[in-house]
């Protein structure tokens, strides 16, 4: 039995119908990934109180996990870095180390559920939010602790 189409316009029709569906499927798992992705998206930005000093917020979607926040010195040297606790979905932080300082920028790096890695900083009142660790790593030894009555940079 010969199940070829014997009209090559119908073959043509068939190989298009194919080649969309093929690219529907493509197109919904790709929308579908970035979706999941930003609904776990934590975003942490820092907002400055008059009272309280620096705050972390997240106001993102996710809760911000292996979070270490730094000073960039006007040298563009990050330093003094603190590990704080993980930040829920619309959770906060004082930051009371800092209290008012407006010497230098502030960064955060952080994790999401599934350890992908963001970066927050703060410069000139400008926040931005990008994807990998843009500074650190530091030496677990190098890292202070929120609790442990860290020192501000200035």
């Amino acid at each position: 039995m010969d199940i070829a189409p014997k009209d090559p316009a119908a073959l043509v029709l068939s190989a298009l119908a194919l080649a969309f569906s093929v690219f529907s499927l493509w197109f919904n798992f790709r929308s579908s990934l970035h979706a999941a992705m930003l609904s776990r998206k934590p975003v942490l930005v820092f907002e400055y109180d008059g009272r309280e000093g620096w705050i972390l917020r997240n106001i993102g979607n996710g809760p911000a996990m292996n979070v270490i926040v730094a000073q960039r010195l006007k040298t563009a040297k990050w330093v003094n870095p603190i590990r704080v606790p993980p930040l829920a979905k619309d959770g906060s932080l004082v930051l009371q180390w800092l209290g008012h300082v407006n010497t230098t920028g502030l960064g955060a790096t952080y994790d999401d559920s599934e350890n992908t890695k963001y970066t927050s900083t703060c410069r000139q009142d400008l926040t931005r939010v990008e994807s990998g660790e843009k500074f650190g790593p530091w030496p677990d030894g190098e890292i202070g602790r929120h609790w442990d009555n860290p020192k501000c940079v200035t």
